[in-house]
């Protein structure tokens, strides 16, 4: 039996915790100052970079379309759009989550349009990947768009709905160690948006998906790169709307000059779930792959 580490050795993450949650503050803290250059200034030296941008409400559909960018030019235009008509009034945390290179925080975003001064306020996920910078390298952003709440067993009393939503993510996860394509895609909204650490080409970006069928062919791509040999969960995280997990992957590449070899990686991910008990948006961002044999 291995007995007690040393304290130095299980204190030494911590400084890479502590770190990611200073960087994402700092980076908020300036949103709320509303000067461009010092938003921009936040941001890690190199990408590729993450980003959600103000999704945009397109005319017969039910969910907002959340779209992604990764470049420097990209972000800076997306905060000088932004900042012309809205300011970030404050994010109200009820839940933070500090992993040695993202931070994730759960709460009520406030908002301002600046044209009428009209404040608002809704609840909000964010995830801030910063892979150890001392800047961070993308911004996942989701405001919650379904209105009610997945129910549960009233037994559960207060705590039905996460429940549910645990139980959910409880099947899902099942279903990514499988490979269960299906058993995924019919937990989804037909319209579900997402973008997720792209590992098949290794650009280190997140492909955007806006309907089950992009998901799907995202899912397949992947399932044909890899087998899954194993999923462990890091950290987890429920709430009546949402789940939340960093997962630690270990995959064996299946096809190519990597045949054989395995691989891990972990991944920080969210997803919004309806009362219907679908997926409405999966967004996340993920490490490096390190080999293992």
């Amino acid at each position: 039996m291995k007995d007690r580490a040393k304290v130095e050795d299980l204190l030494a993450t911590s400084d890479f915790q502590v770190r990611s949650s200073n960087t994402a503050w700092r980076h908020v803290k300036a949103e709320y100052v509303d000067i461009i250059d010092d938003i921009l200034a936040t941001l890690a030296p190199s990408g590729p970079y993450a980003y959600t941008v103000s999704p945009s409400v397109e005319e017969g559909k039910e969910l907002p379309t959340q779209h992604i960018v990764t470049t420097f030019d990209e972000i800076s235009a997306s905060y000088h759009n932004m900042h012309r008509f809205a300011a970030v009034v404050a994010i109200r945390p009820v839940a933070e989550i500090n992993g040695s290179w993202y931070t994730f925080v759960s709460g009520r975003g406030r908002g301002r349009i600046k044209t009428t001064g009209e404040e608002s306020e809704r609840p909000v996920i964010v995830l801030f990947p910063t892979m150890g910078s001392d800047g961070i390298t993308g911004e996942l952003f989701w405001g919650r768009t379904q209105k009610d709440s997945l129910p549960g067993d009233p037994a559960d009393g207060v705590l039905a709905s996460r429940y549910a939503v645990a139980a959910l993510h409880g099947t899902l996860l099942d279903a990514y160690r499988e490979g269960d394509v299906d058993t995924i895609i019919g937990k989804a909204h037909p319209e579900v948006q997402g973008g997720v650490r792209d590992y098949v080409s290794h650009s280190g970006t997140l492909p955007e998906f806006h309907t089950k069928d992009e998901f799907r062919a995202h899912l397949e791509d992947f399932y044909a790169e890899y087998t899954v040999r194993s999923i462990e969960v890091v950290h987890q995280h429920f709430d009546d709307w949402f789940f939340f997990h960093e997962l630690r992957w270990t995959v064996e590449a299946r096809r190519g000059a990597n045949a054989g070899k395995v691989f891990r990686y972990h991944t920080a991910e969210y997803a919004e779930v309806s009362a219907a008990g679908l997926v409405v948006a999966h967004i996340g961002s993920g490490t490096d792959q390190i080999t293992l044999g």
